[in-house]
């Protein structure tokens, strides 16, 4: 007859225990993983990664970019025309 069995999962690497303290053991033991967010002067925060082109969203450049811009259309509308005003300034 089928019977229940209560299992622990690491939230980090997925694998089940069977104690509550060998899940525990296992999430502690687990390195801390390091991210890099570009964040604008707003406090908005995008995230870079290394994998793509510098100058996509997720780039360096674009992330860089993005993080200064609003998320408000209007006022994110005036931001990239004034932005273009200034490349072609250049």
């Amino acid at each position: 007859m089928a019977h229940i069995e209560i299992w622990h999962r690491c939230p980090v690497c997925n694998r089940t225990h069977k104690s509550h303290g060998d899940a525990i053991a296992c999430r502690n033991g687990h390195p801390p993983k390091a991210e890099k967010w570009a964040v604008g002067k707003g406090g908005k925060a995008v995230i870079i990664f290394n994998n793509y082109h510098p100058d996509s969203i997720h780039g360096i450049n674009g992330a860089l970019r993005e993080a200064d811009l609003s998320d408000i259309i209007a006022v994110r509308k005036v931001q990239l025309e004034e932005m273009m005003k200034g490349k072609s300034n250049d």
